[in-house]
């Protein structure tokens, strides 16, 4: 009888995830861009070489509410206004050349949607590329690790510049789900938040099951581009060996499924994936 149960439960399991997976979309976009050093992305390797990598949002379409997971460089720095938000220091290390209609608001707009229709917004990190637009959503809730809110609030010194303070502010009294760990969203396996610290004290990346596409594992900056999947230490880490640990930890979890890796600032990749419709 035992047995029985727990085949009965582990089929429901399979008829849930089947059922939820059908009704979900995925939307890999464009938030905008950074110009910058590729050495602040790969530590001692092609240090001094200026290239341009995007900076992706994510839309994710689920019976239970739409998802966003990242929300891009601030508003105000587009159209070449890197320095009026950020400040000329930054502005020089990590130069902004979005546009206004690339900020998840209006890409919302372009999908049919508002910021006001999303009830969930993820998000790998509080860096000033990730968090800059929670603004925008106040009325959803805001799942972040609890270790990230520590960090973003009160950076270690080596680690304040990328904290943009006054992105989240003014956001004391949103409703945040402060995580500890992975966290499966809605139960049935169909979004996770995977614990990926190591870039930052509470990084955490994003595991989507998809009917047709498979496992989508969104790394965010655990994995930044390809070099580092290869072997190369990412070149902004909080610590080196959390972070070389995680991106471990997303190549086994990629090879047991059978699924997709995709890295958060690599112009390659990027390139190649589709951001016109929904991977499904």
């Amino acid at each position: 009888m035992k047995f029985k149960k727990l085949l009965l439960a582990a089929a429901f399991c399979a008829t849930s995830l089947s059922a939820a997976a059908a009704d979900i979309q995925l939307w890999q976009l464009k938030g905008g861009s950074l110009d910058l050093d590729k050495g602040w992305l790969t530590a001692m390797k092609d240090v001094g070489t200026k290239i341009s990598v995007p900076v992706p949002v994510y839309v994710i379409k689920h019976p239970r509410g739409l998802i966003v997971f990242d929300t891009g460089n601030n508003f105000a720095t587009s159209d070449g206004n890197c320095a009026n938000y950020w400040g000329q220091g930054l502005c020089g290390a990590f130069k902004t050349t979005q546009t206004r209609d690339e900020i998840i608001d209006r890409q919302l707009k372009k999908l049919g949607y508002s910021t006001e229709d999303v009830k969930y917004v993820i998000y790998s990190h509080f860096h000033l590329d990730h968090v800059g637009n929670i603004k925008m959503f106040p009325k959803a809730k805001h799942v972040v690790q609890k270790e990230e809110l520590k960090a973003a609030w009160w950076p270690e010194k080596f680690q304040r510049a990328a904290y943009v303070v006054k992105d989240y502010d003014e956001t004391r009294s949103f409703d945040f789900m402060e995580l500890t760990g992975d966290f499966d969203m809605f139960g049935d396996g169909s979004v996770v938040v995977l614990d990926t610290k190591g870039h930052t004290q509470g990084h955490q990346s994003l595991m989507v099951n998809l009917k047709k596409t498979g496992t989508v594992l969104i790394s965010a900056d655990a994995i930044y581009m390809a070099d580092n999947e290869k072997g190369v230490i990412p070149g902004i880490t909080w610590n080196t060996n959390e972070s070389m640990r995680s991106i471990d930890r997303l190549k086994n979890i990629r090879d047991a499924k059978n699924g997709t890796l995709w890295y958060s600032h690599d112009p390659v990749q990027f390139g190649q994936n589709n951001h016109d419709k929904p991977y499904e």
